[in-house]
C-alpha cells in the first residue's frame, strides 16, 4: 500500500524522486506523463514500512530497468496542491545519482508503458521546461542552495486546518 491517506477533501502522500545526472553532469533525466503540460522527477510513492532509500531504488528499477546507480538523500520538497477536488500536501524526499553509462537516446519510453516518456535534457536549457514541483528547477541550477523547498500553490486561507 502507498502511503497516503484521504480525508474528506485533504490528501497526504510520501513520494521519492531523483536528480538524476549524466556522467559530466551536463544533462539530467526528466519524464512527462502523456497529457500533462508538465516534466517531473523519475521516483514515485513511498510504500506503508519502505525505507526511502529503498523506494527510489525500486521505482527506478520499475521505471527504467536500471539497478546499478548509488543514490545519496539531496533534498526534501513539500509541494501543495489542488488536484482532482483534494487539498494535496505532498511530501518528496529527492535523491541524487549519476548514471555513468552512456546515454543512447535522448528520448525514450519508460518499462511501464507507452504513457511515460524519458527525456535527457540539457542543464542550460531547463529554464524552457514547465518542471514540477516548481522550486526544483533552482536547486538545479543552483540557485537555491537549501535542501528543502516548499511549493505552495493552494492558497492558505483553502486549507482546511
Amino acid at each position: 500500500m502507498d502511503l497516503e491517506f484521504i480525508r474528506d477533501d485533504f490528501k497526504f502522500s510520501a513520494r521519492v524522486s531523483a536528480l538524476i545526472y549524466n556522467d559530466n553532469q551536463s544533462k539530467i533525466l526528466l519524464f512527462n506523463v502523456k497529457g500533462r503540460s508538465y516534466y517531473a522527477l523519475p521516483g514515485g510513492k513511498i510504500l506503508e514500512l519502505e525505507e526511502s532509500l529503498n523506494a527510489i531504488k525500486r521505482e527506478i528499477k520499475e521505471e527504467l530497468g536500471w539497478d546499478n546507480l548509488e543514490f545519496s538523500f539531496f533534498a526534501l520538497s513539500e509541494e501543495f496542491v489542488n488536484d482532482k477536488g483534494y487539498n494535496n500536501h505532498q511530501l518528496n524526499i529527492i535523491y541524487k545519482a549519476i548514471y555513468k553509462n552512456p546515454i543512447n537516446e535522448i528520448k525514450f519510453k519508460g518499462l511501464e508503458g507507452e504513457w511515460i516518456n524519458f527525456e535527457w535534457v540539457d542543464i542550460d536549457k531547463i529554464e524552457q521546461y514547465n518542471i514540477f514541483p516548481k522550486g526544483i528547477k533552482a536547486v538545479i541550477l543552483n540557485k537555491n542552495p537549501s535542501n528543502h523547498f516548499v511549493d505552495n500553490l493552494i492558497a492558505k486561507s483553502n486549507l482546511n486546518e
